[in-house]
């Protein structure tokens, strides 16, 4: 597990390794410094750390220390990044950075006397539309599935969007794939779900009226008639909170697909779609969350690599692992000296 914890004075990131916590690395020590996401790289072997307008990179190397880069990637000052996302090691280094309004791919080359970093171009919304999430696809994504690279971010007006890079060695032409809008509600996260099958990506929602905010999970699906992403249905409610994080869980040749929701609570969701093309619900009594150890807000998800073991933040500023016996149970917790992750 990756853990990013906030205290008075300090920022630091720890690692969880077998039953212990490997010492910590520290980022700042100024109060105003803030990590707003942190992203390992697919072989775990990089690690983007991103606060106010500044991504810092740190590398593992031979001795299995981290070692910061001398190379970072900055934004206009005026603007906070928000989130990051590493493209698949077939596409380069290649990584995502967002703000509010602005995606922007920068790519990493190496050089004899060290590598750099440079921006390779800038997505942009309007300044009234607010970017909650955005994510690279896995090395192949509708489109026949074709290996290509695509990304999709959602919106806080309701829109999802789907880009291709016409020419991944350049990383510069972007196109639309697919735009999708349901002005009704705020879309707040998103993830993709890509096999040999089907290519699927899942949205969480919010909704907030006078009584109550709730959230939905909402399914798209890229259908190879139509040549075009279309919407599926909704697959999962939240009446008493918003959808705060999604997570697909890896499938190594299970017949169904493992969804995580973060919201008031922790939900895990199992499904498969039917030769009808609905959605059929399965193993539902074996996804139920023990009650007695879901009492907090959730708030990050993240699967292990053969999706057994599903990792989650939450309120009570604890890390628990969750594995599945009948029921899912958290069978650890991890904290750091108290302070809030």
């Amino acid at each position: 597990a990756v853990v990013s914890t906030q205290s008075t004075g300090f920022n630091c990131i720890v690692f969880k390794k077998g039953s212990m916590l490997d010492p910590n690395i520290i980022l700042d020590k100024s109060p105003g410094f803030c990590i707003k996401d942190v992203a390992l790289n697919w072989h775990g072997t990089k690690m983007a750390v991103c606060s106010n307008n500044v991504v810092d990179v740190w590398t593992r190397n031979y001795e299995k220390q981290w070692v910061k880069e001398d190379s970072v990637i900055e934004s206009d000052k005026s603007e906070i990044i928000q989130h990051l996302s590493w493209a698949h090691p077939e596409f380069g280094q290649v990584l995502c950075v967002s703000t509010l309004n602005t995606i922007a791919i920068w790519e990493y080359r190496s050089a004899e006397n060290g590598g750099q970093w440079s921006s390779k171009g800038t997505i942009s919304e309007p300044r009234h539309l607010v970017i909650n999430d955005v994510k690279f696809s896995p090395s192949y994504s509708g489109m026949g599935r074709s290996r290509a690279l695509d990304l999709a971010y959602c919106t806080d007006s309701g829109q999802l969007k789907v880009l291709r890079c016409k020419d991944s060695h350049l990383l510069k032409d972007w196109e639309t794939v697919s735009e999708l809008s349901y002005h009704k509600d705020a879309f707040t996260c998103l993830a993709w779900n890509v096999n040999s099958n089907t290519s699927m990506i899942a949205v969480g929602t919010m909704e907030s009226s006078a009584k109550e905010t709730r959230g939905e999970v909402r399914l798209f699906e890229f259908n190879e008639a139509k040549n075009e992403w279309v919407f599926k249905e909704v697959i999962a409610k939240t009446f008493n909170g918003i959808v705060h994080d999604i997570a697909f869980a890896p499938n190594p040749g299970r017949s169904f697909h493992t969804l995580a929701i973060a919201s008031a609570d922790l939900q895990i969701i199992e499904f498969k779609i039917a030769e009808n093309g609905k959605v059929k619900f399965v193993r539902q009594d074996q996804n139920k969350v023990v009650a007695e150890q879901n009492k907090v807000e959730v708030w990050k998800l993240s699967w292990s690599t053969l999706g057994t073991t599903l990792c989650a933040t939450g309120d009570d500023g604890l890390v628990k692992l969750w594995k599945n016996s009948n029921k899912w149970e958290c069978t650890e917790t991890i904290k750091w000296n108290g302070v809030p992750v």
